[in-house]
């Protein structure tokens, strides 16, 4: 097992709504609006529901999300389902202060040496970047 964390990400928005805003990934639709123009021409979103969302990305292949576990205003917890690699990511969610919620992505891969070697430091430069992505949608 491997493990890719984010740094801490700063929201200017009370955590209820943060919460609400990513434990529905419907409220994902709009993430593409966000992505950078190079990424938009490569990441295919396919149709999301509450429960489940699905990217084609080249290279990677269909990678489909499934949220596995809520904790209200604390945690939501997604895993891959029909997925070349088995992926676990928490989204955890403090509130410091009203309206200051910080935000920290964990991903958790199944990853033999060979794989890990070759998209390691891929995974965690895209855990930083999902992150950096969450924290400036409008909540």
């Amino acid at each position: 097992m491997s493990d890719y964390i984010s740094s801490i990400k700063s929201i200017p928005a009370p955590r209820h709504r943060v919460y609400e805003r990513l434990s529905d990934l419907n409220g994902l639709a709009s993430v593409k609006e966000h992505l950078p123009e190079e990424a938009k021409e490569k990441i295919q979103i396919e149709p999301i529901d509450r429960d489940s969302c699905a990217f084609v990305i080249p290279g990677a292949g269909r990678l489909v999300l499934h949220i596995v576990e809520r904790e209200p205003e604390g945690t939501i917890k997604l895993a891959t389902d029909q997925s070349p690699l088995d992926l676990t990511i928490w989204i955890q969610l403090i509130e410091p202060n009203a309206s200051d919620t910080r935000l920290r992505l964990t991903l958790r891969a199944e990853l033999n040496f060979f794989v890990q070697k070759m998209i390691g430091s891929k995974l965690q430069d895209g855990v930083e970047k999902l992150a950096e992505m969450l924290a400036r949608l409008p909540y």
